[in-house]
């Protein structure tokens, strides 16, 4: 199933929200992660990678991030 991580600058998060440092991502979750920032477009990626995004609500770079993984298919919210 093809995923795609997209991410939405935020202004604020709540007490409940996770988060993860940039610094904190696999080196090729990172990549893909400065990639979707640069590109703002949604980034298709392999499920290992998805599985990682998805763990967080947010991922804290310059600013917070709200992240977001689809099925690109079908564009049906995954997770987060």
């Amino acid at each position: 199933m093809p995923l795609r991580v997209t991410v939405s600058p935020i202004e604020s998060i709540s007490s409940r929200t996770t988060v993860c440092h940039v610094d904190e991502l696999s080196e090729e979750a990172k990549s893909y992660f400065f990639r979707i920032v640069r590109e703002d477009v949604p980034v298709a990626v392999e499920s290992h990678v998805a599985t990682e995004f998805s763990r967080w609500d947010v991922v804290k770079f310059t600013d917070y991030y709200r992240v977001s993984v689809t099925n690109s298919r079908t564009s049906d919210h995954v997770t987060a």
